[in-house]
């Protein structure tokens, strides 16, 4: 998805929609740990509308689902490896420890440029396959 297009889908969807779509792609803990809530139960309450999160956790929810919905095309546990895994362009660190630390922007920028680039099994594995065409028979 491009950024502009997850942007306006994190400020026009209801924090309850928001929680919901995070809680199915990263799970309650992953989803609390990024946006510091304590306890992972309050993602699920604040899905079911059950409560309401303080002003701040709500930005954190909105800058959490755009930088998801960026890597939209990817399946859900692709979308958790890459928040949980070491980032070359984040100076090895994980995506997850930025955004729990409020360090969203040079996750966000490493999400537009990762999602530009595909890093599915299925792309990777075409790609391979033309790379090993083309070397059998370079033109």
């Amino acid at each position: 998805m491009e950024i502009e297009e997850a942007y306006r889908a994190s400020v026009t969807s209801t924090i309850t929609h928001i929680a919901e779509e995070l809680q199915a792609k990263l799970g309650q803990r992953l989803t609390a740990y990024a946006v510091g809530v304590r306890d992972p139960k309050a993602i699920g309450k604040y899905a079911r509308g059950a409560i309401e999160p303080r002003e701040e956790t709500v930005q954190r929810l909105r800058d959490l689902y755009r930088i998801t919905r960026v890597l939209d095309d990817e399946r859900p546990d692709t979308v958790r490896a890459w928040m949980i895994g070491s980032n070359p362009l984040l100076d090895d660190r994980a995506p997850i420890e930025l955004l729990h630390e409020e360090n969203t922007q040079p996750v966000s920028r490493s999400a537009g440029f990762d999602a530009a680039i595909p890093f599915s099994s299925t792309a990777f594995k075409q790609v391979h396959e033309a790379s090993a065409r083309f070397v059998a028979n370079p033109a």
